[in-house]
């Protein structure tokens, strides 16, 4: 197990060991890119189900029931539970800004810019894209999704493994195009440093990766019966009655 050297640590700083006070109040109670993925847990039933079936959209696993308890809480508390970032995380979020020099020397046909938090539902569902790339040229705009392998094992299950449903990271891409309006993604996946430590990123592995309209209509449905469920909550229901009024009130809307 790899040990964090105390002078790396100091040179971090506490205040960047933490989120800002930004990043909590634009996402509390709102489904968020990076946690997509739970929301769209489904049950063992619906396991063999494509999505796009309507048995598929209702069958909410605990993890996504887990999900949308806590978005209620938090609009209930007007409170997140804030969590320090793990040193991988740190170590992510440290290297953008040179993942995106070496971006912008791979591709100077394109303008990088950053982005920051964008809803594609006003006050109930939005992400974050690292930022967006635009042909200098045609002014076509995509996403930027950058991740920061730490081993070869990282880089192998987010570049190598099929990017579909079942891909870690699918869902949060689907909704960050939603957020920028764009059909496409670039996902780029440094390749490990030597340590985290003292970190060297020279080698990037990117693909791009398309809009797929049957699995971001899936995450707009999950989002506005999500949605029923907290105001249905704030009500002053349980959450299992909010819960089940939410999807049988869907489906019989749809």
């Amino acid at each position: 197990m790899e040990v964090p050297d105390p002078q790396f640590l100091d040179k971090i700083g506490e205040e960047e060991l933490q989120r800002t006070e930004q990043w909590f109040k634009d996402r509390l109670g709102r489904f968020t890119g990076s946690e997509m993925h739970k929301l769209m847990a489904c049950g063992r039933s619906s396991a063999k189900v494509e999505w796009g079936r309507p048995e598929k959209l209702i069958d909410f696993g605990e993890t996504a029931k887990k999900y949308i308890f806590a978005k209620c809480k938090e609009r209930q508390r007007n409170k997140v539970i804030k969590k320090l970032e793990t040193l991988k995380m740190t170590f992510g979020k440290k290297q953008e800004d040179h993942v995106f020099e070496l971006l912008e020397h791979k591709y100077p046909e394109y303008k990088f810019e950053k982005v920051g938090f964008i809803e594609f539902i006003p006050n109930v569902a939005g992400a974050s894209p690292d930022g967006t790339a635009t042909d200098k040229q045609w002014g076509e705009k995509i996403g930027l999704e950058i991740k920061c392998s730490t081993d070869w094992d990282t880089l192998y299950s987010r570049h190598e493994e099929d990017f579909d449903k079942d891909h870690q990271d699918f869902w949060q891409i689907q909704s960050e195009m939603l957020a920028l309006n764009v059909s496409k993604v670039m996902y780029i996946v440094a390749e490990p440093p030597e340590t985290i430590l003292d970190p060297v990123i020279e080698d990037l592995s990117i693909q791009i990766v398309e809009r797929s309209p049957i699995h971001q209509l899936a995450i707009m449905q999950r989002c506005e019966i999500g949605e029923m469920v907290i105001q249905n909550f704030l009500k002053g229901m349980s959450f299992k009655e909010s819960f089940y009024k939410a999807v049988t009130e869907y489906q019989i809307k749809d």
